[in-house]
C-alpha cells in the first residue's frame, strides 16, 4: 500500500476516533451538565464511577449510547494502532538489525491493536446489552499497554526509524500517549472543565478529542525524509554495482587481449 494512502488511512482512523469519543461523551453529560451547572444535582449523580464508559466494570450503568460510540472509537483507534507503526518508520533495513526493527515495528503494531479491539468490542458489547462485559484479553494488561506500552513503543519508533522525520514523528507519539485515559481523566480533563470531582469530572472523557485530532492533522502532514546525497550515491552503487563490476572485467580483459598482440 502506498504510504500516503496509509498515511490517510490512519489520519481517518485517529479523527473519526476523536469525533467518537466526544460524541460519547456528550452522551453522558448532555444535558445534565452544561458549562457553569456541575454542582447541580443530576450532574452530581452522573459524576459517579458507576456510569464511566472508559473500561466500564461492576457495577456500571449506561448512559444514552456512550458505551456504543466510545466501543466504535477504540476500534477505529485498533486501526490507527496495526498501521501507524509503519507510518512512523518509512524506511527500509538491512541485515540482522533490520530484521530485529521490523520485529519491534510488528509487535508495536499489532499487540496495542489487539488490545484496542478487545477492549473496543467489550465496551461495545456492554453498551450494547446493558451490563459491563469482560471479554478474554479486555483486563488490566490490555488497558495497560493502550496507556503505556503502545505510546511508549510509538515514541521509539518515531524518534529512531531509519528514513524518519524524528522532528514530526515523535510528537505524533506524544499525542497518542497525551489522548490515553490516565492524561485526560486525572489531568486535562479536571483542567478543561475547570472543575474538580470526588469521582469524574464532567466531559473529561471528551479531552482525548483535541489530541487524536492533533495527531490525524500531524499524520497527513508527515511525509518521508529525502535522501541526503550519500544515500543516493549509495542507493546508485547499490543499484549499479554488478553491471560496474561486470563492465570492469569486459574492459579489463580486452585491454590484456590488445597489449598481447604484436606489433605489425
Amino acid at each position: 500500500m502506498p504510504t500516503w494512502l496509509l498515511r490517510v488511512a490512519v489520519s481517518a482512523a485517529l479523527a473519526g476516533s476523536a469525533v467518537l469519543t466526544f460524541a460519547a461523551a456528550y452522551q453522558r453529560w448532555w444535558p445534565a451538565c452544561p458549562r457553569g451547572g456541575f454542582d447541580a444535582e443530576a450532574c452530581v449523580r452522573l459524576q459517579g464511577h458507576r456510569y464511566d464508559f472508559v473500561a466500564p466494570g461492576a457495577p456500571w450503568t449506561p448512559v444514552g449510547h456512550a458505551a456504543d460510540l466510545y466501543g466504535v472509537a477504540l476500534l477505529l483507534l485498533a486501526v490507527a494502532a496495526v498501521l501507524l507503526p509503519t507510518v512512523l518508520s518509512p524506511g527500509r533495513t538491512h541485515g540482522s538489525g533490520g530484521r530485529w526493527w521490523q520485529l519491534l515495528v510488528a509487535l508495536s503494531a499489532l499487540v496495542p491493536a489487539a488490545s484496542l479491539a478487545v477492549l473496543g468490542a467489550a465496551t461495545l458489547l456492554s453498551g450494547r446489552i446493558g451490563r459491563a462485559v469482560d471479554l478474554p484479553g479486555s483486563g488490566v494488561v490490555a488497558v495497560v499497554v493502550w496507556m503505556f506500552a503502545w505510546p511508549a513503543s510509538l515514541t521509539v519508533i518515531a524518534g529512531a526509524a531509519p528514513g524518519g522525520r524524528p522532528e514530526r514523528a515523535v510528537p505524533i507519539a506524544v499525542l497518542v500517549g497525551l489522548s490515553t485515559p490516565i492524561p485526560t481523566l486525572l489531568i486535562f480533563g479536571p483542567i478543561f472543565a475547570g472543575y474538580l470531582s470526588d469521582d469524574t469530572a464532567p466531559w473529561t472523557e471528551a479531552a482525548a478529542a483535541p489530541f487524536l485530532l492533533l495527531a490525524a492533522v500531524s499524520v497527513l502532514l508527515l511525509t518521508p525524509a529525502r535522501a541526503t546525497a550519500p544515500a543516493l550515491a549509495s542507493r546508485r552503487a547499490t543499484l549499479t554495482g554488478p553491471r560496474s563490476a561486470l563492465g570492469t572485467a569486459v574492459w579489463r580483459h580486452s585491454t590484456t587481449q590488445t597489449s598481447s598482440r604484436p606489433w605489425s
